[in-house]
């Protein structure tokens, strides 16, 4: 689990949390409200670093109840996190994947051309499912 040292640490340059700095940072985060949350959600899904910070947050909080999670972390309130697994992240985007398919249906275009086999063939398991 990151502690509060380590959370805007070097390895976390290109993020918009990090480049806030911890005092900043944490009031917008880890919201008392959902108007608060909201901000937070935003400013996270325009942050670069943001499918690395959702999938350690999975990786980090696995087997962990809501009740224990906090914080706005790859996008997601601890709720929003809790139904989902770390291996069901779309390796492109960093975006939730809701289906069977490996990668998210944000961009199908883009993900049909980067990943035809695979997402051709995972059109024929639904369709004869």
């Amino acid at each position: 689990m990151r502690t509060p040292t380590d959370r805007y640490s070097a390895d976390w340059d290109g993020a918009i949390c990090a480049q806030l700095g911890g005092n900043a940072a944490d009031p917008i985060f880890f919201p008392g409200g959902p108007d608060q949350a909201k901000q937070a959600v935003a400013m996270c899904w325009e942050c670069p670093m943001r499918a690395r910070c959702l999938l350690m947050a999975l990786e980090e909080e696995r087997g962990t109840p809501v009740h224990e999670r906090f914080g706005i972390r790859g996008g997601l309130t601890a709720t929003q996190r809790k139904s989902l697994d770390p291996g069901k992240i779309c390796p492109d985007c960093g975006s939730p994947v809701i289906t069977r398919s490996p990668h998210c249906d944000d961009d199908r275009e883009v993900h049909r051309l980067e990943h035809r086999r695979e997402y051709e063939r995972e059109l024929r398991k639904e369709k004869a499912a």
